[in-house]
């Protein structure tokens, strides 16, 4: 399981320092009544449909927070879920002289399941409707991914349910029940799903959640190691804690 992590680690280390968006962000589209000078130059040489301006978490201590920016694509639906690209901004300069540049090369594609008639709004949605930043995940692949993860969070601590749930290793289910209590996992939030580079008949997955802890404390961080193997449903192999 370390070496699980520490490949991870090396390969999505880029990933690492783009900070997903959170959900208290301000987006802006084209067509926004009153654009900040720095998105509207950045339409000019963009074809992002939107940017969204987010807080950075604040260290402790800090009374004040830096502003993170993100360019992102129209929202598209393809059958139970919908999803756009995303990207990393920097803000470069000060004064008249600053400006946005993108500073990451890969694409993230946020998704999330269909509620509805229509896609939720990025940014906006929470809970079951929040969009999750994936990389390398098919929109099928996501479906059942976030479908057995809501099954395994509903089902622990249920007996029954656990008897029905073949889907997950039993070492991986024994330290998802230490870990977490029924009432945790399913106030858990799914924050990042990536493909893990394999053999074609036989992919891998990392799944990144976090879970609110008991004492109130800063959210507790967790990955989830899943397998989908051909005409195989798929299956939870292993948990760890990234704290």
């Amino acid at each position: 399981m370390a070496a699980i992590l520490v490949l991870l680690i090396a390969l999505f280390a880029p990933l690492a320092a783009r900070a997903a968006p959170p959900a208290a962000c301000e987006s802006f589209s084209r067509s926004s009544p009153s654009l900040p000078e720095l998105v509207r130059d950045w339409f000019v040489h963009s074809t992002d449909e939107r940017v969204a301006m987010c807080p950075k978490p604040a260290a402790a201590g800090e009374q004040t927070r830096d502003l993170q920016y993100f360019g992102e694509g129209l929202v598209r639906q393809q059958g139970a879920v919908c999803s756009y690209h995303s990207h990393g901004l920097t803000l470069i300069g000060s004064g008249t002289r600053a400006r946005l540049e993108r500073y990451e090369r890969s694409e993230a594609l946020d998704m999330t399941l269909a509620g509805g008639a229509e896609c939720p709004p990025p940014h906006a949605a929470t809970g079951a409707a929040a969009y999750v930043e994936t990389y390398d995940v098919s929109s099928s692949a996501f479906l059942g991914i976030m479908r057995l993860w809501s099954a395994t969070a509903s089902g622990l601590g249920d007996a029954a349910a656990a008897a029905e749930t073949v889907r997950i290793a039993p070492d991986a289910r024994a330290q998802l029940e230490v870990a977490l209590t029924p009432e945790r996992a399913r106030r858990a939030t799914v924050t990042r799903i990536v493909r893990i580079p394999g053999r074609a008949l036989r992919q891998r997955y990392a799944l990144f959640l976090t879970a609110p802890t008991a004492t109130g404390a800063d959210p507790a961080q967790y990955v989830i190691y899943l397998d989908k193997s051909l005409r195989k449903p798929f299956e939870i192999t292993a948990f760890s804690e990234t704290d």
